[in-house]
């Protein structure tokens, strides 16, 4: 093996790939502007969707409730405080208007409330909504409150009219108190969107340079001559190995762009559409972020290895398209699964799974629960599944009857 044969066939490897305008368009284009285009519709769906939950919640009476003390007790009590519900009158059947999505509540109260109010007795208010409908679900905290707001300014009534201290309603005081570093607040959107896509992407980007540097040269018969030059073929594996690796980095690169930009041009996706964090920051220690790049750049070579060997094997461009498509799906498995898990529920076992040590150690990094010790665990597993997935496709590639087979 020859680094100045390596570097050679690198430099040869690039220049082809960059001056295919397909690969640079999917590698490079793409994600910088899919991100901001899918952070600026989801973030304006999230935001749109907010302000319909609290600012349209519209209330309808049962017609068991159409009486003028119930329309005063509902519009002059109840929702007196709250101009974001409105009263839309009274239906007929409330479970079809509800299905119908005339109103997202229909309240029924007891016909004889007021008697039972005078007499200090207890009445019912029935609150009927779609529990399986997001808007509904929504708001119901709006109107819950609503009406224990009123619950509680009679019982505080009562308890004046009878000279009873009102510290007897609260014989506990709950405090609460953030014990997490201030250095934490980082967005859980970001914890939980940036590892998935960091570690899809580090497994699938290099899959059209990975494809067309073997199956594709030997369509285009294009690898019998190469093999036959001075450079040996471990030298020539090591060059389209770098440079399927590179593409697979400069994947993530683009793809963290367009995140960024994203977050820069529409931070209401990062916060589902409420109003923005004071307390949303980011903090990343620079050791522990270096430790992480290394981390997912190894991945990346470790994909690169498989996807080269993987290519080797194929007979055809076609073929190894075929194959190289089930990492997408290797990709996905990890990357959903542990999408909603948060820096703390992270084991150890974690980091010795490939690619799961990668989507680990950016989780930790990122929530800033940081174990230097299951860092470089993961370091370590990563250079080892490196040399392995290298090892297996140098291999492949040093067999005649593989590389050529038919």
């Amino acid at each position: 093996m020859s680094f100045k044969h390596v570097w050679i066939v690198f430099k040869k490897e690039v220049k082809d790939i960059a001056r295919d305008k397909k690969t640079i368009l999917t590698n490079l284009l793409v994600p910088i502007i899919l991100m901001p285009l899918i952070f600026f519709i989801m973030g304006g769906s999230f935001k749109r969707l907010g302000e319909d939950i609290n600012e349209n919640v519209t209330v309808a009476l049962s017609s068991n409730s159409n009486t003028r003390e119930i329309i005063q007790l509902v519009q002059e009590k109840i929702f007196a405080d709250y101009p974001n519900i409105k009263l839309n009158g009274v239906v007929e059947d409330p479970i079809q208007a509800i299905r119908n999505n005339e109103v997202r509540f229909v309240i029924d109260v007891e016909e004889n409330f007021a008697e039972s109010l005078k007499q200090e007795l207890p009445y019912t208010i029935t609150i009927l909504f779609d529990h399986s409908d997001t808007k509904s679900s929504g708001s119901y905290e709006i109107i819950a409150q609503a009406v224990n707001k009123y619950r509680d300014s009679i019982i505080r009534q009562r308890l004046e009219s009878k000279n009873i201290d009102l510290s007897l309603l609260e014989p506990v005081k709950v405090v609460l108190n953030n014990a997490a570093d201030e250095k934490t607040g980082g967005n859980f959107m970001i914890m939980m969107m940036l590892p998935m896509l960091i570690s899809v992407l580090i497994a699938v980007a290099g899959i059209p340079a990975a494809t067309d540097l073997v199956a594709g040269e030997k369509e285009r018969a294009t690898l019998e001559p190469l093999l036959t030059t001075q450079a040996g073929r471990m030298s020539i594996l090591l060059g389209k190995y770098f440079t399927v690796t590179l593409f697979s980095i400069v994947g993530v690169i683009a793809q963290f762009i367009g995140v960024l930009i994203g977050f820069a041009t529409s931070p209401d996706f990062l916060n589902m559409g409420g109003e923005a964090s004071s307390q949303m920051s980011f903090y990343f220690p620079p050791l522990a972020m270096f430790l992480v790049i290394l981390i997912t750049i190894s991945m990346g070579m470790v994909f690169a290895g498989l996807q080269l060997a993987v290519s080797t094997y194929a007979k055809s461009f076609k073929e190894a398209q075929t194959y190289l498509s089930f990492f997408i799906l290797i990709a996905m498995v990890p990357a959903y699964a542990t999408m909603m898990l948060q820096p703390s529920d992270i084991e150890l076992y974690m980091f010795f799974v490939p690619l799961l040590n990668a989507i680990a150690s950016l989780k930790m990094v990122l929530g800033n629960v940081i174990n230097y010790t299951y860092l470089e665990i993961a370091l370590a597993t990563s250079f080892i599944y490196v040399a392995i997935s290298l090892l297996f496709a140098a291999s492949l590639f040093k067999k005649e009857k593989v590389l050529f087979r038919s």
